[in-house]
């Protein structure tokens, strides 16, 4: 399972049993060491900041490994302040998922039985399955697959699972369901999103001063930027194309008016080629718009990553939240706002299904972590509870989004960005007609085109794992 994660992480190996914990700098020299147990926790290390470490972790009858961030983040390694708090709450599993924020899945050995679990938003994936008598978790689906686990599930967004003798129960989390509507106006609740977004930036940034963005010029990534600088970061703003076009010179001079700046690049066919090979690997999901969506996310992250910055923020789940998408507009025509709001809310419940596990994914791996203001439990509580009326404010393109586009305004974001109509990334940079034109040169429909690619990567995969086991 390990072997089939090192793009993951691959600069320390760990395992523990109930009896013991290794750990090497190296598969093979790992794989020479005698482990004789019938559960085993595995940690592959991808060190981003000085403070990650080799896992898992242990003290008396307590082996852990934790992958992912405790919010606020601090100088402090995130395994160690799971652990303590993992102590504190004499193990109550349940109780950690819903008072810690964060974003991590963990797995942990203690009294006879193995404990997993994930955080509440599901913005760190996880997955499981059994075949032959074993019971697995893993952070991707590759790794169950080896184990002749074909047919993984996505483990529950702040669910608790745990194997105990041959019993696996998995429970869901028990948290309530959405927030009653509140009473407020459109200038309230403007005022305090932007207290809660410029918030949550302060929450995931830590210690860091200079952070990047991911920057199309529009609405979700300007609102990101000027909370960023509103937090106190040196903000760097990174911007990619397939082709030079309006909105790249809208980004360069959106940029300017903010006053941050911009890195842009441009990229070929080719790129795109590689691209979805590296998005198909990592992902593993051969759908059109999730590759054509994962594409930019990814060489903005790598653009960034060579610019020496270690953490990218982003604004995934923004349309979600404040009703971006077409579907909600047409629902809040056709029907009725509160037909719209709930469309949104169910979307934002399945916020993990549709894109965090998708972009976390990305970037897993590369020396850059991608970090979500909008992905924040007390800010999501407070979006959900807004009327639908302040979200979308009509069917006319400069409402929608309403009280987002007056975050922008209150953050001083030119009105060029704050009332320019959407643009999904996948268009505006090109990705989606490129993949297009290199499915029709294969001569093949685009989604046929994916779907070969990816199942030639997940058989190279398969077999390069049967003949090094």
């Amino acid at each position: 399972m390990m072997r089939s994660l090192t793009e993951r992480g691959n600069e320390s190996f760990g395992v523990g049993t109930p009896n013991e914990v290794l750990a090497c700098d190296s598969l093979p020299r790992l794989s020479d060491q005698p482990i004789d147990s019938s559960a085993v926790v595995g940690f592959n290390l991808n060190r981003i900041f000085a403070k990650d470490i080799p896992q898992p972790l242990y003290n008396e009858g307590l082996r852990l490994v934790f992958e992912g961030r405790i919010y606020p983040t601090s100088e402090v390694p995130d395994c160690k302040r799971a652990l303590s708090r993992l102590e504190k709450s004499d193990l109550r599993l349940r109780d950690f998922v819903k008072r810690v924020d964060g974003s991590y899945a963990m797995a942990m050995l203690y009294e006879k039985q193995l404990l997993v679990a994930r955080d509440l938003l599901g913005c760190k994936p996880l997955y499981w399955g059994k075949a032959d008598g074993t019971v697995a978790f893993a952070s991707e689906r590759k790794a169950l697959w080896v184990l002749g686990i074909e047919s993984p599930q996505t483990f529950p967004p702040g669910g608790v699972g745990s194997v105990r003798e041959g019993v696996t129960s998995v429970q869901e989390s028990d948290t309530r369901g959405p927030p009653a509507e509140r009473e407020t106006d459109l200038d309230s609740a403007t005022r305090r999103l932007s207290e809660l977004i410029v918030k949550s930036i302060r929450t995931r940034a830590g210690d860091l001063k200079r952070v990047a963005v991911a920057y199309s010029g529009g609405l979700d990534s300007s609102v990101v930027a000027s909370c960023s600088r509103a937090a106190g970061l040196d903000v760097e703003l990174f911007t990619v194309t397939v082709k030079s076009n309006d909105e790249l010179e809208h980004a360069k001079e959106t940029a300017r008016e903010l006053g941050l700046p911009l890195a842009a690049r441009r990229y070929s066919l080719a790129d795109v080629r590689a691209a979805i090979l590296q998005a198909l690997q990592r992902m593993e999901k051969p759908n059109v718009m999730d590759v054509a969506i994962s594409i930019p996310l990814l060489w903005a992250s790598q653009l960034a990553e060579e610019k020496g910055l270690q953490a990218i923020f982003m604004g995934q789940g923004a349309d979600e939240l404040f009703g971006g998408y077409d579907r909600y507009i047409s629902a809040y025509q056709r029907r009725s706002p509160e037909e719209a709001g709930r469309m949104m809310t169910k979307d934002v419940l399945n916020l993990s299904e549709l894109s965090l596990e998708r972009d976390e994914q990305l970037s897993a791996g590369t020396k850059i972590e991608l970090r979500l203001p909008f992905a924040d439990k007390e800010l999501i509580r407070f979006v959900l509870s807004l009327p639908s009326s302040l979200k979308i404010g009509g069917v006319e393109e400069f409402r929608q989004k309403l009280v987002l586009r007056c975050v922008a305004k209150l953050q001083g974001v030119p009105s060029s960005v704050s009332e320019k109509p959407k643009r999904a990334v996948q268009y505006s940079t090109g990705v989606d007609a490129s993949i297009r034109l290199l499915a029709r040169n294969a001569g093949l429909a685009p989604q046929m085109y994916l779907l070969e690619t990816y199942n030639h990567i997940r058989k190279e995969l398969l077999k390069g794992s049967a003949c090094t086991t």
